[in-house]
């Protein structure tokens, strides 16, 4: 194969890595673990979801969280606007497409996140 095809193959879940001791096993970048702990907590019902395969985007723009939930009052107060709940910091959280896709079989496998802007190919 060459590298542009092993690039372009959906990571497995199950895949394991070896020779990086002592780090050899599952690996799992931060957006792939909270997909892994979706998926192990059944959010994804019976669909095939490589968990390995979501970046922190994906994360968040699921519709996985209650948008007809009432927000505590400090979260009002600390931003009226805000969908979810910013309590601190400097500068606001932009999540752009927030709670905005139904997840689906093979989610994000082939998508690409197009640099600079992040947008994501049509489809996706």
């Amino acid at each position: 194969m060459s590298v542009e095809d092993v690039m372009a193959m959906p990571e497995q879940d199950g895949w394991e890595y070896t020779g990086l001791k002592p780090r050899d096993g599952r690996n799992w970048v931060c957006s792939a673990y909270v997909a892994a702990m979706y998926k192990a907590a059944g959010l994804f019902g019976d669909m095939d979801i490589q968990s390995t395969e979501f970046a922190t985007m994906d994360i968040y723009i699921m519709n996985l969280f209650d948008g007809g939930a009432t927000r505590p009052d400090a979260c009002v107060e600390a931003d009226p606007t805000l969908p979810y709940c910013q309590l601190r910091g400097k500068y606001r959280i932009e999540l752009p497409y927030f709670n905005s896709i139904t997840p689906y079989e093979h989610m994000f496998e082939k998508c690409a996140i197009n640099y600079p802007t992040y947008a994501r190919d049509a489809g996706c």
